[in-house]
């Protein structure tokens, strides 16, 4: 991951983690996935497009609050295709701005 500074340095709300998220989002460029989050999403049948659409419209039901690295994570779902889709997300930056790490899907 890129540890060039924080998206936000102090407390953010729930309110503001999904505006923020959503923000990030409609650049699919900034948006990552882990290998566990690849796996994942091929072992549950998800697709790339369902969890942007999770990180574009999803509901926060967890956080954000801050991991053992020091970045704000989110869990967000929303319902896709008749099944809901959830998606646990790290916020982050590099040298090109803020960036949304997808951890894992469910």
């Amino acid at each position: 991951m890129h540890k060039h500074g924080k998206v936000v340095p102090i407390g953010l709300t729930p309110e503001r983690a999904k505006r923020l998220v959503r923000e990030i989002a409609r650049d699919s460029g900034r948006v990552f996935f882990t290998h566990h989050a690849e796996v994942r999403m091929r072992q549950r049948h998800i697709t790339r497009t369902q969890v942007m659409r999770c990180l574009s419209h999803g509901t926060c039901i967890e956080g954000p609050a801050r991991d053992i690295k020091g970045n704000w994570t989110i869990k967000l779902e929303v319902p896709s295709a008749g099944v809901l889709v959830a998606a646990v997300a790290a916020l982050d930056r590099d040298e090109a701005g803020d960036l949304i790490i997808v951890i894992t899907v469910y």
